[in-house]
């Protein structure tokens, strides 16, 4: 009974570190991009082009502006 608790415990660190390197070795290769929401990215990416568009006018009103006060 006194060797039960530590072979258990070597046991289960084996058995932990047997599945922890099957994953680092799975995430040496690249996964292929989930298609999982890609919609939503697309119209995300779509909504920075828009909100870039928008920065470029504000900042072309501003220069009018200014050049027409002065």
């Amino acid at each position: 009974m006194k060797l039960f608790f530590p072979a258990l415990s070597i046991l289960a660190l084996l058995n932990l570190s047997a599945c922890t390197s099957k994953d680092e070795g799975s995430s040496k290769q690249e996964a292929p991009k989930a298609k999982l929401f890609e919609e939503q990215r697309a119209v995300l990416e779509d909504a920075k082009g828009v909100n870039k568009a928008q920065q470029q006018q504000n900042e072309e009103q501003k220069k009018a502006i200014e050049q027409q006060t002065q």
